[in-house]
């Protein structure tokens, strides 16, 4: 019952990839609907597990930056938090019940987990396989450009604006760097390779770390 954790840069091709891994081992993928589930395994309400599947982990805003501060929450009375404050409290709590989740998945095994840090949530498991799927900027931005029917411009400024966000919540909560190769048992450039020949790769993968752990 292992479990694979796909990182992947926006405009990689790393959601094509994921599912044709999920089809050709009979995974699960770890969606909105299967987190909604788990989450409700762990006794969240449906709506509070519903809320956690939906984040989207994003950089501080401007004014967050200019008047936060960096202390964690150790309690007190709420209505004394600054502005910065309650919104680094409620990020970490979503970010604490989204790692318990991915936990649970874990737990369940014979699943892929696509983003939402299950990479940084699930470092040090020995039956995890971690991939991370990349192609330099000027490919992605030419995919993404043509998947939003975007202008050239418009798809640079959303790719480096992706690029910045999935970086920063990375760091800010795991103190990781998402781009350091050594994070990853696999890291797949598909600008040459297919989705098909990357799922190869990752299946082959899988089976030789699995074989290692017995």
């Amino acid at each position: 019952m292992a479990v694979i954790t796909i990182s992947r840069q926006w405009g990689s091709l790393g959601d094509d990839v994921a599912n044709m891994v999920c089809q050709r081992l009979g995974y699960q993928r770890f969606d909105k609907a299967t987190m909604v589930e788990v989450g409700q395994e762990l006794g969240l309400a449906a709506d509070v597990a519903k809320a956690i599947a939906n984040y989207q982990p994003a950089p501080k805003n401007l004014l967050e930056k200019w008047f936060g501060s960096t202390q964690r929450i150790t309690g007190g009375d709420p209505s004394s938090w600054t502005f910065s404050a309650r919104a680094d409290a409620l990020q970490e709590l979503s970010v604490a019940s989204l790692m318990e989740i991915i936990n649970a998945g874990y737990k369940k095994g014979n699943m892929v987990i696509v983003g939402r840090g299950g990479m940084a949530a699930l470092q040090g498991k020995p039956d995890v396989l971690h991939v991370r799927i990349q192609a330099p900027k000027e490919v992605r931005v030419k995919r993404i450009q043509q998947q939003e029917k975007l202008s050239y411009d418009e798809a640079v400024a959303a790719v480096e604006a992706r690029d910045i966000s999935d970086v920063d919540w990375i760091h800010r909560y795991f103190d990781l760097d998402s781009h350091d190769p050594q994070l990853f048992d696999l890291v797949i450039n598909t600008t040459r390779l297919s989705q098909e020949a990357a799922a190869d790769l990752i299946v082959k993968a899988l089976a030789a770390l699995t074989a290692k752990t017995k």
